[in-house]
């Protein structure tokens, strides 16, 4: 079946100057109409990948001979691995990534760039595979990636509302 003949599960109609917003029948909201499409097709391809990563799933437990009762358990894993993360190592190797890339600079050239504010090659190395950030990195870390020390212990510590929510989970 084709997908312009089934039915979507958002859609809108643009009879008014806000344009009613359905889910699957049921009215659900109003946007603007030079927002209806762009939200509307947002959502639509959101369930599309959601059902893509629950057919992804479910084929791979079957195929490692687990239950499939684990289906939605493994679409969150798989989901908060994919997501930005906010704190920790790993945020703060994401935002030294995007500082490689704002400086235009190759893997060696940004290493060298990184030595010269005293983060030697290791150090660097050990951030990006997600090893412990000690106090003594966050000054010449805060001068590479041009934040201040206060912003970046908070991505390296999260809040304690996060970390509480992390512990959780």
């Amino acid at each position: 079946m084709s997908l312009h003949n089934e039915i979507l599960d958002w859609e809108c109609s643009s009879k008014t100057p806000y344009i009613p917003i359905y889910h699957k029948g049921d009215l659900v909201g109003f946007f603007k109409q030079e927002y209806a499409s762009e939200v509307i097709k947002f959502l639509n391809e959101e369930a599309v990948l959601t059902k893509a990563l629950k057919i992804a799933c479910t084929d791979l437990i079957r195929k490692t001979g687990g239950d499939t009762s684990q289906v939605k358990q493994m679409m969150k894993k798989y989901i908060k691995i994919s997501e930005r993360p906010k704190y920790g190592t790993r945020a703060i190797a994401l935002l030294l990534g995007e500082r490689q890339k704002e400086l235009d600079l190759n893997s060696q050239e940004f290493t060298k760039f990184c030595d010269t504010f005293k983060i030697s090659p290791t150090e660097l190395n050990n951030i990006y595979a997600g090893e412990v950030v000690d106090d003594i990195l966050l000054a010449p870390l805060s001068r590479i990636l041009g934040i201040s020390k206060e912003h970046l212990l908070q991505v390296r510590d999260g809040s304690e509302e996060e970390t509480e929510s992390m512990s959780k989970n």
